[in-house]
């Protein structure tokens, strides 16, 4: 562990890419707007963006610019 943490700054382009994806899925999939009351609608809801975050990156939208300007969009 002490070893990863001393080459931290190789995986700073991955934790910027999963930033990215999860401001994909609560910008773009509505999981900010998460007002759900029971556990099941709240799992549904979720299960529904990841598929969609899913389905964007398989459909092409899988380079770090592509994926915020959708996010923004």
């Amino acid at each position: 562990l002490l070893r990863t943490l001393e080459r931290w700054e190789d995986f700073m382009g991955i934790r910027s890419l999963i930033e990215d994806l999860f401001k994909l899925a609560k910008e773009s999939f509505s999981l900010r707007k998460l007002h759900r009351y029971s556990r099941e609608s709240v799992q549904k809801i979720v299960a529904v963006s990841v598929l969609l975050v899913g389905a964007t990156v398989s459909a092409g939208v899988n380079k770090k610019t592509k994926i915020q300007k959708v996010a923004e969009w």
